[in-house]
């Protein structure tokens, strides 16, 4: 049966260490901070694990009224029986032969008849498509241990989008075709310390996730939390009001039952409606690591684009408080105060029929930015980091603007250029990878380096990379060879006319550059 509970499906490694340890035990381990890693938990499965151990955690907390003994397995047993009511321990069954009994993510059902092979092997259950079979091949894992399972089942139940007729989403997005987006405020890269920050700001954040529904009414005692709990034979659909903010959802009817070779395969049958009825919504559901698009009208969850967290996109997310709210995950905890942190950012992103990557970035998050965030700073102050961010994106896109109008002009030569043609986006891009992993450092020296110096390093940086970056095109590219000096000359010309104009403080009055 696999049972999560009482079996040592999950392994962990502890330095060189390897062993197998069941729920309860891993909690214990987390909270002794003893897991360096999750074996066979891929990259982009992270940020559903993580989450779903908060959210569990969150919840068994909750339910223990006065918490639980961090260092007790057989405590931790308890209280997830518990969480599943009259279900008690078969309700955490990683497979089942029982199908009118509910499983782990696996709600009961009484029409088994109906449910169909959908994969052989976990990656088939999997989110990611794969259809071109390029980067990451379908159905490697072939007689895949539990875990892997497990793993595929989180990911798929907690994140999927809509992808197909009868195949709906989670509701924490904003659409089908979204990603339920991370945005973590974290002490470090630990396992355990980021578990355990996380379950103390859920407990500590449950009033404010009410408040930050518009119109949304969980249950405040009593909801559903464990949606599988609950059979899915009809299309009828869960409503907020049935559950408890923290419900850890369900999206695909599927069951995982054993084969007469004793292996695993996973049964589907589809659902013309989604579990849950927030499609009104648009997932804006109070998330706590999901921050709000405030530009749309109602609120909706941000939706993250193929390009995933660039620069722009991580300083709209802190910075601009009139277009995104940032997630409740971020706000600091008592304790927090003046202590270094980290932010991270992930998601899963896709598009109509495909994969478009996964996403993550972590940038250090100084205890004197920290304390910016957490005071009450005049948004319209130039020293605050908000309007420093805000002039320095400009600056870096008004760089980028005349580094592409410099290049072109060498290429396509001075006379009547086209600059809608993309001769020069390699040039370009290498200006946005250079400014995406300067950008940040940049930023958060100011508190203590000083605005105004840390400003004018910012400009300096974006002329010393624009003019780098043209000279090696000068240098490698080729235009049309009868008038390669004048169309070098007019890029030049372009290029400093252009800097010198942007960025003037950055040329001193006797600058020897052009």
């Amino acid at each position: 049966m696999r049972n999560l509970l009482r079996d040592g499906i999950i392994p962990v490694r502890t330095g060189r260490a390897a062993d197998r340890v069941s729920l309860p035990e891993l909690y214990v381990r987390l909270a002794a901070d003893e897991v360096d890693a999750f074996p066979g938990l891929a990259a982009h499965q992270s940020p559903a694990w993580f989450e779903f151990l908060a959210q569990l955690g969150a919840l068994a907390a909750l339910h223990r009224g006065s918490g639980i003994p961090l260092h007790d397995a057989e405590a931790w047993s308890r209280v997830l029986a518990e969480l599943a009511g009259d279900a008690g321990a078969s309700a955490w069954n990683l497979v089942g032969d029982e199908p009118a009994q509910p499983a782990f993510l696996q709600p009961p059902t009484f029409r088994f008849g109906e449910y169909r092979r959908f994969a052989t092997t976990p990656d088939g259950l999997d989110l990611l498509v794969t259809a071109k079979n390029h980067d990451r091949k379908q159905a490697q894992a072939v007689g895949g241990d539990p875990h892997l399972w497990l793993y595929a089942l989180v990911n798929l139940q907690t994140q999927q989008g809509y992808s197909g007729r009868g195949q709906p989403g989670v509701a924490r997005m904003n659409g089908g075709f979204a990603s339920r987006v991370l945005v973590d405020r974290r002490p470090n890269d630990r396992w355990g310390a980021r578990v355990e920050r996380a379950i103390r700001m859920l407990v500590a954040r449950r009033d404010d996730v009410f408040h930050s529904v518009d119109e949304a009414v969980y249950r405040a005692e009593g909801g559903l939390a464990l949606t599988w709990l609950r059979d899915w034979d009809e299309d009828r659909m869960l409503t907020l009001s049935e559950l408890d903010p923290y419900f850890i959802e369900v999206c695909r009817r599927v069951r995982l039952v054993p084969t007469d070779e004793g292996a695993v395969e996973a049964r589907v049958r589809p659902a013309m409606k989604p579990r849950t009825d927030a499609k009104a919504f648009l997932g804006n559901l109070g998330d706590p690591w999901v921050p709000l698009d405030l530009r749309k009208s109602p609120p909706t969850a941000l939706t993250v684009g193929a390009g995933g967290f660039d620069y722009r996109l991580m300083q709209r997310i802190l910075f601009r408080s009139g277009e995104t709210r940032k997630p409740l995950a971020f706000k600091a905890l008592p304790g927090e105060s003046g202590k270094n942190a980290e932010v991270h950012f992930a998601a899963l992103v896709r598009g109509q029929g495909k994969t478009e990557g996964f996403h993550e970035r972590v940038i250090p998050l100084p205890a004197a930015v920290a304390l910016q965030f957490e005071r009450d700073v005049d948004q319209d102050d130039e020293t605050s980091l908000e309007q420093l961010s805000e002039r320095m994106v400009a600056h870096a896109g008004s760089v980028r603007k005349v580094l592409r109008q410099a290049v072109t002009v060498y290429l396509q030569g001075p006379e009547n250029p086209n600059f809608k043609k993309p001769d020069a986006a390699s040039v370009v891009t290498g200006f946005d990878r250079r400014t995406d992993e300067e950008f940040f450092k940049h930023l958060f020296a100011a508190p203590e380096a000083g605005y105004t110096p840390s400003e004018l390093k910012w400009q300096r940086f974006l002329k010393n990379t624009a003019v780098e970056l043209a000279r090696d095109a000068w240098n490698r590219l080729s235009p049309p060879s009868a008038r390669r000096e004048k169309a070098q000359y007019v890029s030049e010309v372009v290029l400093f006319r252009g800097l010198r104009k942007q960025l003037p403080d950055a040329f001193p009055k006797a600058d020897p550059a052009k």
